[in-house]
This record gives structure tokens, sequence and C-alpha cells, in this order.
């Protein structure tokens, strides 16, 4: 066997050559590091100035959520559910001598497809009003019933003057929430 004879300096070049190198590259694990770092405190001072922001609008934003969910909720409630049917028209007829309407005849139509959406499937239920009124408290009784418990809109109007009474035929149109 052939012993190596290793002078002092050159294995203390190596030791030291390999420290160093060790260094550098636990210095540049670090820069990296520290990049990384930098790029996450960036993005939290970005949230933090948003969050600085909003956070004084927090309020309005949940009272706007609050109203917006009770808007919701009231808006769902407007449809026509299959088995309301009789309830409609009852509502119909009943809001209807509140100012001062007198209905002739209800008649519903034939359901018709309606455009589906977020909400569900609809059919859209036309209905046949024949009144007499004055023509004030019809718009009323109209304004109210666009407004009201239902969602409805007016397809059809025809009015013809007798007297202080006008003879109304309207076909207004509700939606009939499918199961």
């Amino acid at each position: 066997m052939h012993k190596l004879k290793l002078d002092k300096d050159i294995i203390l070049v190596a030791v030291l050559s390999a420290v160093v190198l060790g260094e550098i590259i636990l210095m540049v694990l670090a820069i990296g590091g520290f990049y990384g770092i930098n790029k996450k405190i960036s993005t939290i001072r970005q949230d933090l100035a948003s969050i600085e922001r909003e956070w004084p609008q927090k309020e309005n934003y949940v009272n706007k959520s609050d109203s917006l969910k009770k808007e919701i909720s009231e808006m769902r409630g407007k449809f026509i559910l299959p088995q309301e049917d009789s309830a409609l028209f009852s509502y119909i007829s009943t809001e209807s001598k509140n100012f001062s309407v007198q209905i002739k005849s209800i008649k519903p139509l034939p359901l018709q497809d309606y455009t589906p959406s977020r909400l569900g499937k609809f059919k859209s239920l036309p209905i046949t009003v024949s009144a007499l009124s004055s023509f004030h408290n019809f718009a009323q009784f109209m304004d109210f019933i666009q407004n009201g418990r239902y969602f409805f809109d007016v397809l059809e109007m025809r009015i013809l003057s007798d007297s202080a009474l006008q003879s109304i035929e309207i076909v207004i149109c509700g939606l009939v929430k499918e199961n």
C-alpha cells in the first residue's frame, strides 16, 4: 500500500476552499430566501393597505349585504307557486276592491315557456282581467299590482270609455316557479 503524502498546506487550502464554497452556497440560498420573503412582505403590505382602505366601509358592506339578502328573499317570494293559482286570483280580486276597481272576470290562459334563470325554471302565466273603473283608480291599482306581492307584467291593455267608468281589459303575466 502506498501512503499518500499530503502536505499540511494542501490540506489547509482544501478545507478552507470547502468552507468558503459552503458559505457561498449558504449565502445564495439565504439571498433566495430573502427574495421570497420580500415577495411575501410586498403581498402582505398590499393586503394591509387594502384592509386599511376598506375597513371603514365594513359596516356599510355588512348593512348592504343584509339588505341585499332581504331583498333577494323578498324577490324569491314574488314567484307564483304551482299550487297558488286560486290564491293569486283571490289576491287580484281582493286588492282591486281597495282601489274601487270592479273585476268582471279573471281568466287564466295556458302556461307558456319562460327563459330559465339561475333562480330556477319558470312558466309564464298570462291572465286576462276584465274590469270597470275610473282611469285614475285603475292606474293606482296597476301600480300596486306591479309592485305588490307577485311579479306581474302588463302584456296588453284595452280601455273603452263609456262614461265615468271605463271598461278595461288587460292581460297581465306572472311567473310560476316550476318544481
